[in-house]
């Protein structure tokens, strides 16, 4: 069975059981019966129609391992603004690591995108950053540009009003994790960055003062969805 063949059998079924939610005893008995006829007929469960509600966009994090926790935060941030799901896949070193928005309709495809445009730009204002630090050991210059981009990350976050979502599309997001990923799926276990020192609060306000121009507008027409201000490519 092809995906375009699975989505419109999920379809169908789907319909069925909002009638049989919504309508008189017998009529939703009878769609009750018709949805479990199609789940059998396919070899469907409850789970599966629910993924099928929802696709999945992807978006390269720029290496091939592990993304740092920074780039972790701005996808979860992203995926809450824009009522999606977020997965990291490692390259393991040889293929590029990818994260992967998933949602219903074209919200995956407008978080991919703010999440390549801000990735671009934090990973610019990082460099930029870093090139300031030369009087530093590389380990400390490494440690204050994780906290720089911890606080650009912060304060983007004050820009995002996360969308709840419908019961129902968090349950499909959630089927649709397991279906794809299964038992490979892990929570990122690590913390940020903490400043302890003066150098370290100095690199959490640059931080901060970086990201202050840095605007995501989100979309309110999907058809010019790609309303975001992209600073690298001016």
């Amino acid at each position: 069975m092809t995906e375009d063949e699975l989505k419109k059998i999920a379809d169908k079924i789907a319909k069925c059981l909002a009638v049989a939610a919504s309508t008189s005893p017998e009529e939703a008995e009878i769609a009750k019966r018709q949805a479990n006829a199609l789940m059998e007929k396919y070899g469907l469960n409850s789970n599966d129609v629910a993924a099928a509600g929802v696709h999945e966009k992807t978006s390269k994090t720029g290496g091939k391992f592990n993304p740092p926790v920074h780039l972790v935060r701005l996808s979860g941030l992203i995926a809450s603004a824009f009522g999606c799901g977020s997965v990291f896949q490692s390259g393991g070193g040889f293929n590029d690591s990818l994260n992967y928005f998933i949602g219903p309709g074209i919200k995956p495809e407008l978080a991919a995108y703010t999440f390549d445009v801000l990735r671009r730009q934090i990973s610019k204002d990082r460099s930029a950053y870093t090139a300031t630090l030369k009087r530093y050991k590389r380990e400390n210059r490494i440690r204050m540009a994780d906290l720089f981009c911890n606080a650009w990350v912060t304060r983007i976050a004050r820009q995002v009003h996360e969308f709840a979502g419908s019961e129902q599309d968090r349950t499909a997001i959630n089927a649709y994790k397991q279906k794809r990923w299964g038992k490979a799926l892990t929570k990122d276990a690590r913390n940020s960055a903490q400043p302890k020192k003066d150098s370290d609060w100095q690199a959490d306000v640059a931080g901060a003062q970086a990201a202050s121009d840095v605007s995501l507008h989100k979309p309110v027409q999907a058809k010019h969805g790609k309303a975001i201000t992209d600073r690298s490519a001016l």
